[in-house]
C-alpha cells in the first residue's frame, strides 16, 4: 500500500496535472493506494503525522510518497514521527527540486514513480535537524541557513516573480532575481560559528553575507553552496560567505553559482557533525526554502541515517504500466 500526498500547487499548478498522470498509471496497474491533497501551509505535516498514527501498526514498512516541491517535502519530514518504519518515495513537482536533484532521485514523473513501485530496499540517507533561540526544532533534507539565502527564500514565498516565472518554466530565475535585489537592500552582521562544540574550532564573523549548513550539495534551484557534500556521509557541510565587499559579491556571484568558490577569499567551507551560531543582531533563518523566524543563536546537527528513501529498484516491463505510460506520454 502507498501513501500520497499530493500537493496541487506545486510548480504553479503543475502538481494537479502530475497526479494526474500518476493516477492513471496507479489505477492501470491495479495498484493499492490512498491519496490526501493539501490544503494550506502545514497540512503535509498532518497528513504524515495521521497516516503514521492510522496505519502504522500494520506490518512492513509505511510507504509515503510526495507529490510536490522542496517546501511539501519538509513538511513531510517534519511529520514523520517513526522513522525506523517510514520509507519516503518523491514525485517532484516543485521550481526547485534541490532534494531529489540532492539525493540522486529521477526529476521526471514516470521513472520516478518507476522507481517507487519497484523499489526493493530503501536507501539511508542523512537529515538535518535545526533549532533557532526559542523556535521549535525541524529537520531538514536539503539546508538550513542565515543571511543572504534565508533572505532570499523569504522574500520567495510571497513573490510575484516567482509564480509569473513558474508559469513561463523558468521558476528558477526568481532566486538569481532575489538574490540580486536583496544584496543590495540587506544589512551584513556579525557572529561567530563553533564547530562540534570545540571552542578551539571558531570562526569569527564580521560582515557575514550568507552561512549555509547544507546536507547535500545544492539550493536555491541548483546553486552548490557545497559542491561535495553528500546526504550519505553522516557530515553537516558549512559554507559561509563572510568579509565580502558588497560590489564584489556581484562579480563573485557567477563563481558561486557555477560552484568554483572553494579558493575565493572570504569564503569558508568546512564539515562538522554540528555547529552553534551566535549572531550580534537578529538575522533570518530558512528551513528548507522556508521561512524559520529571525534568530540570534542556532544549532545544526546531522542526523545520520536517518531517512529510508525510496531509490533505486528492478526493472519493470508490466504491461499495463506500458499502456498507462504511453498514455500519458501522447496527452503530452
Amino acid at each position: 500500500m502507498y501513501y500520497f500526498i499530493v500537493n496541487y500547487g506545486g510548480g504553479s499548478g503543475r502538481g494537479k496535472k502530475t497526479w494526474k498522470n500518476v493516477k492513471g498509471i496507479l489505477d492501470a496497474e491495479m495498484i493499492p493506494y490512498h491519496a490526501w491533497r493539501t490544503e494550506y501551509p502545514g497540512h503535509a505535516t498532518k497528513l504524515a503525522t495521521s497516516i503514521i498514527k492510522k496505519y502504522g501498526k500494520k506490518e512492513g514498512p509505511i510507504c509515503i510518497v510526495v507529490v510536490g516541491g522542496d517546501g511539501t517535502i519538509n513538511e513531510v519530514l517534519n511529520g514523520i514521527t517513526d522513522f525506523e518504519h517510514v520509507w519516503l518515495g518523491v514525485i517532484p513537482t516543485g521550481s526547485g527540486n534541490d532534494f531529489v536533484r540532492g539525493h540522486g532521485l529521477p526529476k521526471k514523473t514516470v521513472p520516478a514513480l518507476f522507481q517507487i513501485l519497484n523499489c526493493e530496499l530503501a536507501e539511508r540517507t542523512d537529515l538535518g535537524w535545526v533549532a533557532g533561540d526559542s523556535n521549535a526544532p525541524r529537520i531538514f533534507g536539503i539546508s538550513a541557513g542565515i543571511g543572504l539565502d534565508a533572505e532570499v527564500c523569504k522574500k520567495a514565498l510571497k513573490s510575484k516573480q516567482k509564480k509569473l516565472l513558474n508559469g513561463l518554466g523558468v521558476g528558477k530565475l526568481t532566486y538569481l532575481l532575489l538574490t540580486v535585489e536583496s544584496l543590495i537592500t540587506m544589512k551584513t552582521a556579525g557572529g561567530r560559528v563553533i564547530f562540534d562544540g570545540d571552542m578551539e574550532n571558531v570562526l569569527h564573523m564580521k560582515r557575514l553575507i550568507f552561512l549555509a549548513g547544507m546536507n547535500t550539495p545544492w539550493e536555491g534551484g541548483g546553486v552548490p553552496m557545497s559542491p561535495d557534500a553528500s546526504p550519505v556521509d553522516g557530515r553537516l557541510s558549512t559554507c559561509v560567505a563572510d568579509g565580502i565587499a558588497k560590489w564584489k559579491t556581484f562579480f563573485e556571484l557567477p563563481v558561486l553559482v557555477a560552484g568554483k568558490h572553494k579558493k575565493l577569499k572570504g569564503f569558508t567551507l568546512k564539515d562538522s557533525g554540528a555547529i552553534d551560531i551566535e549572531m550580534d543582531r537578529p538575522v533570518v533563518l530558512h528551513v528548507d526554502g522556508e521561512y524559520g523566524g529571525d534568530v540570534r543563536r542556532v544549532h545544526m546537527e546531522i542526523l545520520k541515517g536517518k531517512l529510508q528513501l525510496m531509490k533505486g529498484g528492478r526493472d519493470c516491463a508490466c504491461g499495463g504500466f506500458q499502456k498507462a505510460v504511453s498514455k500519458m506520454e501522447r496527452d503530452d
